[in-house]
């Protein structure tokens, strides 16, 4: 009778190790399924677009001898850089950051960009300016009318503070500019005209990049 009570211990005991096995298998690969969905979820996809980019550029500059804008005070003709939404998702303009690059110099532009407060060839009563959520003017603006939300068919533009043109100085660049001087950023970016710039626009949401281009204004 002993010998029957140890045999049937030996029976059972590989059959009870198998289904811990088994349960500790389906256990791992819940916890790996679970962990895989996490992950996948909080992988944000950036808006999928296809953006036109354009330039306004008039510049009016009545001493070319200097590297300074001299024009008269009622030049106000909203030079930039436009983008149209062509085609794919709508997104806000609050959810994106404008990079412009020029040899070494780099200029981002977002909601909490504001635009000089002494920005003298803005004009405001025909751009709508963009606020960010203290009351600011930022850099982007929508020719017209409109919001922060752009879909098929809306332009936006990072609109120029300014522009000079030094044709006739002794500088060793000439030529034709837009210049941008973000409010507190102590410096000024350019772009030339007929100098190739380039431009990245980014999805904040992902940090994914959403087109990347190379303009050059004439």
């Amino acid at each position: 009778m002993i010998e029957k009570c140890v045999h049937d211990g030996e029976a059972v005991s590989p059959v009870v190790g198998v289904m811990l096995m088994l349960v500790v298998t389906i256990i791992i690969a819940a916890m790996v399924s679970a962990f895989s969905g996490n992950v996948a979820q909080d992988q944000t996809l950036a808006p999928q677009v296809t953006l036109s980019a354009s330039y306004i550029c008039s510049i009016t500059d009545t001493d070319k001898t200097n590297s300074v804008p001299d024009h008269p005070a009622s030049f106000k003709p909203n030079n930039g850089i436009e983008f149209r939404l062509s085609g794919g998702d709508s997104f806000s303009l609050r959810d994106i950051t404008v990079q412009l690059k020029n040899g070494d110099s780099v200029i981002n532009f977002d909601m909490n960009t504001r635009l000089n407060s002494t920005a003298a060839a803005v004009d405001t009563s025909k751009m709508e300016l963009l606020k960010n959520s203290f009351g600011n003017d930022t850099y982007f603006a929508r020719p017209g009318k409109g919001d922060e939300l752009i879909t098929v068919g809306d332009s936006f533009r990072i609109v120029a503070d300014n522009c000079y043109d030094n044709t006739l100085s002794a500088d060793t660049t000439k030529g034709r500019f837009l210049t941008w001087s973000p409010e507190g950023s102590g410096g000024t970016f350019k772009v030339q005209a007929n100098v190739p710039f380039d431009y990245t626009i980014t999805d904040q949401l992902s940090g994914k990049p959403i087109q990347r281009g190379t303009l050059i204004i004439r």
